[in-house]
């Protein structure tokens, strides 16, 4: 059986949150941990990143708080509008002074 070299790429499956695993609070949230949550979407923007490269930053809250998720190289992806509950899985970061999530992987829900 031949294993696959260092500089074999191969696709990987998107990553979708796992649902048997509960939801942090917001207002729990901590830099440099892995995180799931769930919120609304209160506002979205679209804006530069380092080096020119396009954002689009959401801000989503719960009743105990907020953050900003970011997924780099988009200006907008269907179903994300404000209003929308969301919820997101990834490292939370620490992104011009506030919270924050980067490319997570997400799932928009009901509501």
């Amino acid at each position: 059986m031949k294993l696959p070299s260092a500089t074999t790429t191969e696709p990987r499956a998107p990553r979708h949150p796992d649902t048997t695993s509960p939801c942090s609070a917001i207002g729990d949230v901590r830099w440099r941990q892995r995180v799931r949550v769930r919120g609304r979407v209160r506002a979205l923007r679209v804006q530069p990143w380092e080096g020119g490269v396009v954002t689009l930053e959401c801000t989503l809250v719960d009743e105990t708080g907020g953050l900003t998720v970011s997924f780099m190289g988009r200006r907008r992806i269907a179903g994300v509008r404000v209003g929308c509950h969301m919820e997101v899985e990834g490292m939370a970061i620490e992104h011009r002074g506030m919270l924050a999530i980067m490319n997570p992987a997400y799932t928009l829900l009901p509501g």
